[in-house]
């Protein structure tokens, strides 16, 4: 067997293969005692006629198709063998250019990442956002953690805002109950417009065991196309009402349920958090800015393949989680704003762009020889055991290849921001 390797654009490397009848011949034999027991010839058992009795019986090319498999195989494999600079990136495109008695000549087209330069990514000034937290910042936070140690308790009183009501309803349109219409002891925030239209406001100076008929219109851009924009009646009865009484802060609620003894190391320890917080986010911006730098300046087409790989990728899972929720892609695009062309096309847009990204960085990673090693990977499992309150070699044994993975490849990712940290100008 004989090649030519041609390298075209956009990463295409042509193996252009010539096989002579030697070779041709051999690969049909090979073909014909894989296969000759699919054949009933008359006069022979299954699987012992010959050859040309094959051919002459259910045609010249009964062989052919396999024995082309099998040349096409043994190229491509003497060419990755005899190149180890080719990294294909999909399966390569077969092209007979001729097939006879005197041999096959072929091409294979194999698709590879083109070559890039990639852009400066060492001696570029960047700037960090400036840390602050506010003191509302703070004071909302405080009231989160008030609100986790608050009391529901029922009022004995006419339901007013911010109350939370036990309620049965039945949704009723053009006179008919329609589906996800009716519950039995549903609790309702009033105020809260987790219901369409003046549901809530309705039951406003409603007591307990009262009734009446809520009457509401769906939006016209309702997800339910059947409802969409009609008007409803929901008969309701109301079980319990109950409000939400706050503690006060002060040294008792602190000391009783936090791990500080007084107000101010409650505030403290809120500070520190969110400065913390604000901080992480702030690195993560930056480290985001660095990387989107780089990539949005290096000049590469991406392969299509690729694109198509990642873009199948990210719509199938969107579409499981879509399905989970109960809602289609039709709906989605629609809450969004787009029709549904134009939502798979930002998806096929950020699906593009997340090769390109993993293409560059990856090169970023092989030209400047970052690595990480096996003690790399088992000082930072111990470290992930030891966060979890677990014996390490209890917790490596239910550490499986993919964890294995994904702890190398953030352990590389971390290797590589504090590289190009250590490249360039922070502010």
């Amino acid at each position: 067997m004989k090649y030519n390797l041609e390298k075209k654009e956009n990463g295409i490397f042509d193996a252009v293969v010539s096989v002579d009848k030697a070779e041709w011949d051999k690969a049909l034999d090979s073909s014909y005692e894989k296969n000759k027991g699919k054949y009933n010839i008359p006069g022979f058992r299954k699987g012992h006629a010959p050859r040309n009795m094959i051919e002459k019986t259910y045609g010249a090319g009964a062989f052919v198709n396999d024995a082309i498999d099998e040349i096409y195989y043994q190229a491509y494999t003497l060419v990755l063998k005899e190149h180890s600079e080719i990294q294909p990136i999909d399966s390569p495109k077969l092209d007979i250019k001729k097939f006879d008695d005197t041999g096959v000549d072929m091409v294979l087209s194999i698709p590879c990442v083109p070559d890039f330069t990639l852009a400066q990514y060492k001696g570029l000034t960047f700037t960090r956002q400036e840390v602050k937290v506010s003191d509302k910042e703070i004071e909302d936070a405080i009231q989160r953690e008030l609100l986790r140690g608050s009391r529901l308790v029922e009022t004995g009183k006419a339901i007013k805002n911010d109350d939370y009501v036990n309620l049965d309803f039945d949704g009723y349109v053009d006179g008919k109950q329609f589906d996800g219409g009716k519950a039995e002891n549903y609790q309702l925030q009033i105020g809260s417009h987790t219901f369409i239209d003046t549901f809530e406001e309705q039951l406003v100076g409603l007591n307990i065991g009262d009734k009446k008929d809520v009457l509401v219109t769906f939006p016209a851009e309702y997800h339910e196309k059947t409802l969409a924009g009609k008007p409803a009646t929901f008969k309701v009865e109301i079980k319990n009402i109950r409000e939400r009484i706050m503690p006060e802060l002060n040294e008792e609620f602190v000391s009783n349920s936090t791990e500080y003894e007084t107000v101010e190391e409650f505030k403290k320890s809120i500070e520190d958090r969110l400065v913390k917080q604000a901080n992480d986010r702030a690195d993560i911006e930056l480290d985001n800015d660095i990387l989107d730098k780089i990539v949005d300046d290096t000049e590469l087409v991406v392969p299509e393949s690729l694109a198509e790989q990642e873009y199948s990728r990210q719509l199938q899972g969107m579409e499981y989680q879509m399905k989970y929720q109960g809602i289609t892609i039709e709906d989605y695009a629609k809450y969004m704003g787009k029709t549904v062309e134009e939502f798979k096309s930002d998806i096929k847009n950020s699906a593009t762009r997340n090769v390109k990204a993993r293409l560059v960085l990856e090169k970023l990673i092989r030209e400047e020889k970052l690595d990480i090693t096996d003690a790399d990977i088992d000082n930072k499992i111990a470290e992930m055991a030891k966060n979890v309150g677990k014996d390490v070699e209890e917790y490596k044994k239910q550490v499986n290849n993919d964890m294995v993975n994904r702890v190398a490849n953030e352990l590389l990712m971390k290797k590589l921001i504090n590289f190009l940290h250590e490249n360039n100008s922070i502010k």
